[in-house]
């Protein structure tokens, strides 16, 4: 598959003050080039909403209105979505993997495609040869008896190929870093920032 067509969504949620949630979701292709990009404008519970919630309005707002949000208007096909977020792994994808990332400041451990079990369900990845690997966590590992592919049938090797493939062209953590800083400016252009805190 040449770079141009293998596509790769990125999700982001940003809580820029307390209490004050946004998203976007951009895809790229496989020179980290976006193809698409759509946001949620910034969503604020009421008070009475942060009572009746309580601990769960950040996972609720997370997956349930922000991400199901996104997922619905974006219209370009990804096979995989990246994210940053705990909360967001194990939702209920189809048609593509949901997998958490993040970069790392570790040591190479390896030759390009290496692997080292860090946790159930949680690996190192070298990416590239000189690079710091990247920590990959495809969510809850599977109970005896359960099926071991992802929602898409895909296996943890084949997650892993399809981020080695993306890593030939780009760095496969940095997209996430420019959707924040879009979410930053989104936040700004309506009134809130950060220093507000």
């Amino acid at each position: 598959m040449k770079s141009g067509d293998l596509k790769i969504g990125y999700l982001m949620v940003s809580s820029p003050v307390p209490n004050v949630y946004v998203g976007g979701l951009m895809v790229t292709d496989g020179r980290g080039l976006p193809v698409e990009f759509r946001y949620t404008e910034p969503i604020q519970p009421s008070k009475i909403q942060q009572v009746l919630y309580g601990q769960v309005l950040s996972a609720y707002i997370k997956r349930e209105v922000i991400l199901e949000t996104l997922l619905k208007n974006i219209e370009s096909k990804f096979k995989c979505l990246l994210v940053e977020d705990e909360h967001l792994v194990d939702y209920p994808a189809k048609g593509y993997s949901i997998v958490r990332i993040a970069a790392t400041k570790s040591s190479p451990i390896g030759p390009v495609g290496k692997t080292q079990d860090i946790a159930p369900g949680e690996v190192l990845l070298q990416v590239t040869a000189e690079a710091s690997p990247i920590r990959v966590h495809l969510g809850k590992p599977k109970a005896a008896g359960e099926d071991e592919s992802g929602t898409t049938g895909e296996k943890p090797s084949d997650i892993n190929g399809l981020l080695l493939e993306a890593g030939q062209g780009m760095d496969i953590a940095e997209p996430l870093k420019r959707i924040e800083k879009a979410l930053e400016i989104i936040c700004q252009e309506v009134g809130i920032t950060a220093a507000a805190r």
